[in-house]
């Protein structure tokens, strides 16, 4: 352990030694070696400051210099210093050119007209109540409108019972109830028509033939109802072989055949195909 009594003690800060200030032995305005900066606005663009001179280029720049880059133009400029003075600002160089006094500038086309004095106001103010006629008598003037008028005449009450249509539905609905029947019977039609007529290449069945067809269907069908009763495959436990099987299968398909036959018969309307 380094521990002291005389640690307790504040020593002096040795004071820091700078080193001495580096000093360039070239000029401050000069530019960098090679310096493209200032040569933009031209169309044969260089370099400037070849080894280490202060002008010169390598590649023949133009320079670039604005006719008027400074306040005005030259010797009619004023100093940036007193160009914000008061006084200093009556149109700058140019204007002084032309003799200006320094005073504001002033429009004359455009400047509202004079405001009138007090005297003026009263001459006009005489010049009107002159002018004016005799004040309308308000009173004589009603009472004539009054006696000229035409006199008003109350309304009539209706008497709603006199009327030749009370208590009877009015004719406007008549007319659209049986406007809206005449539009039902013309689409019924329309529908009818279309049945009549079937599909492209079909015909509707003759009513009597459909009834045959029907009856002869029935017939059939309780024949085939009979065989199958009476055979013996009715019975599960009958059916001990393949052929029974089938057998029973063929009545059941033939019976569901005839039944779907009779539905599509019992229709209204059945369509055939033309021979």
């Amino acid at each position: 352990m380094n521990e002291s009594i005389y640690a307790l003690i504040p020593q002096p800060v040795p004071e820091v030694q700078r080193a001495p200030r580096h000093i360039s032995k070239h000029a401050g305005d000069k530019k960098p070696t090679f310096s493209t900066f200032g040569l933009t606005g031209t169309s044969k663009p260089g370099y400037v400051n070849i080894a280490g001179g202060h002008s010169g280029t390598a590649t023949g720049h133009h320079e670039y210099v604005k006719p008027f880059a400074t306040m005005g133009k030259e010797g009619n400029a004023i100093h940036p210093s007193e160009f914000l003075r008061k006084g200093h600002g009556g149109g700058g160089g140019a204007a002084e050119a032309r003799g200006h006094d320094g005073g504001g500038f002033m429009y004359t086309d455009r400047t509202r007209p004079a405001v009138p004095t007090k005297e003026e106001l009263k001459q006009t103010k005489e010049l009107l109540d002159a002018s004016k006629k005799e004040p309308k008598n308000f009173v004589t003037s009603n009472a004539v409108e009054n006696i000229l008028a035409v006199p008003k005449r109350e309304p009539q009450a209706v008497d709603w019972l006199k009327k030749p249509c009370f208590g009877e539905v009015p004719p406007y609905l008549t007319k659209i109830k049986q406007e809206i029947n005449d539009e039902y019977e013309y689409i019924k039609s329309m529908q009818q028509q279309a049945d009549m007529e079937g599909p492209p290449g079909m015909h509707v069945m003759p009513e009597d033939t459909r009834g045959e067809l029907i009856l002869a269907l029935k017939t059939k069908w309780d024949a085939v109802n009979k065989a199958y009763q009476q055979s013996s495959v009715l019975s599960l436990a009958s059916l001990d072989t393949i052929g029974k099987v089938k057998r029973k299968e063929m009545y059941e398909a033939q019976l569901a055949q005839i039944e779907k036959d009779i539905e599509k018969l019992s229709k209204k309307t059945v369509y055939v195909t033309d021979e």
